[in-house]
């Protein structure tokens, strides 16, 4: 069955080859690929679809990257706070050794998990600024071209 669906679009693909004009819009019953949130094939002469897309969502996510690096150096320093001399005050016992070195791991946690977040942040703003300058450009692009 997938191989005659296979075979099927190969022969779209041939008969689309061998047109005059090249692609046109496909036929109604054609298998054929659309982005999410984006118009049908040959819905708009203009070119024009609906998919849009705006730097937003990555400055967005950006923050609550920053958000949780802030998080993350708030529980730092609470985990410090909150232990304070309990080494001092129980040398000795067994149960402060393991309380240690149970500190130091979520230490290395809570740290790792902030670079962590501090680096996305700086690498969602970058994509973010990449796009409005690759919109900018593209748009001059089209411009020049009187389109």
């Amino acid at each position: 069955m997938a191989e005659d669906r296979q075979s099927d679009v190969w022969q779209q693909l041939l008969e689309l080859a061998e047109r005059p004009g090249g692609v046109g819009s496909p036929a109604a019953d054609s298998p054929c690929m659309t982005l999410a949130s984006t118009d049908a094939p040959g819905s708009d002469p203009g070119g024009a679809g609906g998919l849009e897309q705006s730097n937003g969502p990555w400055t967005s996510a950006a923050g609550v990257a920053d958000d949780l690096a802030g998080s993350m150096r708030t529980a730092e320093e609470r985990l410090g706070t909150s232990h304070g001399d309990v080494g001092a005050e129980g040398v000795g016992l067994a149960s402060i050794a393991a309380l240690h070195t149970v500190r130091r791991s979520w230490e290395r946690r809570l740290e790792d998990a902030r670079k962590e977040c501090e680096s996305l942040s700086g690498k969602l703003r970058q994509v973010a600024k990449d796009h409005d300058e690759n919109e900018t450009a593209t748009k001059s692009s089209f411009e020049r071209l009187g389109g």
